[in-house]
């Protein structure tokens, strides 16, 4: 009887190894790996960090994060070598400015801080450019202009109560742009401060 009992488990075993396996019941020929040159190494890529933009966070850290290079690039339709960078905070007459530069500053700067009112920042930002434009339903306040400073350009601005304070975002362009860039990329902005 220990005889019938030993083929019963050997046939339960060859059972199984079949049933995991492709159903080939023959052992794979063994492989020796081959010794690895350095030349033979593929080291892993390494792939720039997709943009995560902000979602109104609690505290105004970086501006850089409001608005990526490659959104930048698709919105005005032009290459923004260099990418984009954090550069020193402006200090203003009512708190910190953080500032971000794409193209190394000569395609475009952003500029988000606090503000103490909507019409303040308005007038602010009109007494600085001509031909202003509004962007209604944008933010509490929006407009685009041509801007009177030594850059030029134009200027964008998005006012928006968010976390306990009024948020402000100044997109300088150095390029031309279409008039609905302006609303994208207002609208882009107004919903991230």
């Amino acid at each position: 009887m220990r005889f019938v009992g030993g083929i019963f488990a050997a046939a339960c075993m060859l059972t199984c190894v079949t049933a995991c396996t492709d159903g080939s019941t023959t052992a794979a020929p063994a492989t020796t790996p081959a010794p690895l040159s350095s030349t033979s190494v593929s080291k892993p890529k390494t792939t720039a960090p997709t943009f995560t933009p902000a979602a109104s966070p609690a505290k105004l850290s970086a501006a850089c994060p409001f608005l990526g290079s490659d959104e930048l690039i698709k919105a005005i339709g032009h290459s923004v070598s260099g990418g984009a960078k954090e550069t020193e905070p402006l200090q203003t007459k009512v708190g910190t400015a953080l500032v971000c530069e794409y193209g190394g500053g000569q395609t475009a700067s952003l500029f988000v801080g606090p503000d103490t009112s909507v019409a303040r920042f308005v007038a602010g930002v009109k007494s600085g450019c001509k031909n202003p434009v509004t962007l209604p339903g944008t933010g509490e306040a929006a407009l685009h202009c041509e801007s009177t400073g030594q850059d030029g350009g134009t200027e964008l601005a998005v006012a928006k109560h968010s976390q306990g304070e009024l948020r402000t975002a100044e997109l300088n362009l150095y390029v031309s742009v279409g008039e609905d860039t302006y609303a994208t990329l207002g609208k882009l902005l107004a919903d991230r401060l």
